[in-house]
Order: C-alpha cells, then sequence, then structure tokens
C-alpha cells in the first residue's frame, strides 16, 4: 500500500544505530517519513534503529519509509511474540509513548526475531525493553 509520507525538514545527525536485520518498518500516520538522504547512506540491506540526540530522535528506517519519534515522547520499548496458532506466528516491535497506547515500529514474520535484539536495542535507545505475554495467533 501506499501512504502519504512526510518529509523531515532538519538534517538527521546520528549518534547510535543498531542494524535489526531485513525487518519491514510498519506504517504510522503521524511518525512516517521519506527516508532522509542521511539515512540511506548507512542502510545496507537491513533495517537500522538510530538515535539522534541533537533533535531528540528515534528513528527506524528502511529504503523506503522512516518512522521519526521524539524522544520525549517514548516510555518504554516492548517486544511481543504471537505463538503460530490457526494464523501465522509473529514478532512485533513496539514503542509505548506517554499520551497514546503504542506505536508499532515493525512486524517479523518469524516469532521471538526481535529477542535476540533486546539487548542491544536497550543499549542503542537507552529504553528498557520489555516483553509482553505470548499468545496464540488463534
Amino acid at each position: 500500500m501506499n501512504f502519504p509520507l512526510k518529509k523531515y525538514k532538519g538534517r538527521i545527525d546520528i549518534n547510535k544505530a543498531l542494524e535489526i536485520g531485513n525487518s519491514s518498518v510498519h506504517y504510522s500516520p503521524d511518525y512516517a517519513y521519506e527516508t532522509p538522504f542521511e539515512i540511506l547512506d548507512r542502510i545496507k540491506d537491513s533495517t537500522l534503529l538510530w538515535i539522534d540526540n541533537q533533535n531528540s530522535l528515534l528513528g527506524l528506517s528502511d529504503h523506503k519509509k522512516t518512522l521519526l519519534v521524539p524522544l520525549n515522547k517514548i516510555n518504554g520499548i516492548e517486544i511481543q511474540n504471537i505463538l503460530k496458532g490457526k494464523g501465522p506466528g509473529e514478532s512485533d516491535l513496539f514503542l509505548y509513548l506517554h499520551n497514546n497506547p503504542f506505536v508499532m515500529l515493525s512486524i517479523s514474520p518469524d516469532t521471538y526475531y526481535f529477542d535476540q535484539y533486546a539487548d542491544e536495542i536497550s543499549k542503542t535507545t537507552g529504553f528498557t525493553v520489555t516483553f509482553s505475554p505470548e499468545y496464540y495467533n488463534a
């Protein structure tokens, strides 16, 4: 699907970054932007989770789009694993915000996919990564 992507007007200055494989960047109407050229230069074939301290942003980028969320809105990061039932299993990566419930960052079709990155995500972003209880996709 094609959703409208805003252009980010500022200059991105990445302080810390973590490649999290080739997972897709989820669309969020409030936070979706065209991937800025400063990021495109750093992305190879993977998705990049990054922090820009100068502009106080957390970003998740692939070649097509970037989610940009102000650091002061973020309460924490959560991984949700959905076990294969009648439907497929998956692994979801969320940002929990102070005012809104959450922003979905990414979905992987592989259950437990983001678990391998939990410690590095916490070190890179400075936010605690929690795991919500697993459930079956019934």
